[in-house]
């Protein structure tokens, strides 16, 4: 009897094992085989540059605002230097171009207040002569019967009108005058104002690059490879360090030639060790538009190259996973 329930009890045990396989099984058919990464940063500047301190070591844990080297750069000194001594020029341009305006309105109202002025005195003349003429006319009109004086009067009456024209001419013609120079005192600040602005935001470029001489690191994390010595002259684009962050969140994976049904960017997927009973979420981040070899221990045969797309997974830097681990990527259910 108690073999009988013992026997009975191990096949229980056995069909509660198969399952719970059942359940959790995962055909490795539809996984994508992946190695996990840390995110690493790499610094490096767009000109040449001279290293002029180095902080840290490879393989030293940095906080995020710790300094990592000083450099310089006699291009970007120069570049600087060069638009400051443009933009002063500029602005001495735009000093002297509003000083000429000024001026050169100044003359011209005091040119046509000269003009004015001898016309009103010419006026004058003529109008104290008139206010005469007429006075004496009345005693010389019996003599001669009115007839000279009327010629006089005539004359003089028409230069009247004319001065008294001129007078107005002058106002108008200065006034246009006025209304050019204005014009081309605004094209040309305006001119002036546009190379000041352009000067000023390449400067602020410019300065930003300088900053960014000195070198902080932006995350925590550790010192990667260190691509240069102290003093060293540093050509442009060159790799100067990287910085590996403490916690891998990357996950690369890779399509073989049968695929993966469900594969786009914003896909959510599961993480699994190969190695231990351990998983997590991920989000697919980006897809991969060529075909690449496999890291090494990804291959399925030793010394033999594997070939697919690469995929990369985002997951929490709360995880715990090792770099470097191997790992399987399944779509997860509700995105298949």
């Amino acid at each position: 009897m108690i073999r009988s329930n013992l026997f009975v009890f191990i096949w229980l045990v056995i069909l509660a094992l198969l399952a719970f396989l059942g359940l959790n099984y995962k055909d490795k058919s539809k996984a994508m085989i992946a190695q996990v990464e840390n995110q690493v940063t790499v610094i490096s500047f767009q000109k040449s540059i001279r290293i002029k301190a180095i902080y840290v070591v490879p393989g030293q844990e940095v906080k995020k605002g710790d300094m990592l080297f000083v450099a310089e750069s006699t291009n970007l000194e120069a570049d600087i230097y060069k638009k400051n001594s443009e933009l002063n020029s500029l602005k001495i341009q735009e000093i002297g171009l509003n000083r000429n305006y000024h001026l050169e309105q100044d003359i011209l109202r005091s040119e046509n207040s000269f003009k004015v002025m001898a016309i009103k005195n010419e006026l004058n003349e003529l109008m104290l002569e008139k206010r005469m003429q007429d006075q004496n006319s009345i005693k010389l009109k019996e003599i001669f019967d009115g007839t000279i004086n009327n010629q006089i009067d005539s004359i003089k009456l028409a230069r009247i009108l004319f001065l008294e024209k001129e007078i107005i001419n002058q106002t108008k013609q200065m006034e246009a005058r006025i209304v050019q120079m204005t014009s081309k005192f605004n094209q040309d600040t305006s001119l002036i104002n546009g190379k000041i602005k352009i000067l000023k935001n390449n400067l602020l470029k410019l300065e930003l690059e300088s900053a960014e001489l000195i070198q902080y690191a932006d995350q925590t994390g550790n010192i990667g490879n260190l691509f240069v010595q102290l003093n060293e002259l540093v050509p442009p684009y060159q790799s100067i360090l990287s910085i590996y962050s403490l916690n891998p969140t990357i996950i690369k994976a890779f399509i073989n030639e049968r695929g993966v049904s469900g594969l786009n960017v914003g896909a959510k997927v599961k993480v699994e060790s190969t190695n231990r009973l351990y998983r997590i979420s991920g989000e697919i981040i980006e897809i991969g538009s060529r075909i690449t070899s496999f890291p090494e221990k990804l291959n399925a045969i030793n010394g033999v190259n594997s070939y697919g797309q690469e995929i990369f997974v985002k997951i929490s830097e709360n995880n715990q996973f090792l770099n470097g681990e191997k790992v399987y990527v399944y779509i997860s259910d509700g995105a298949e």
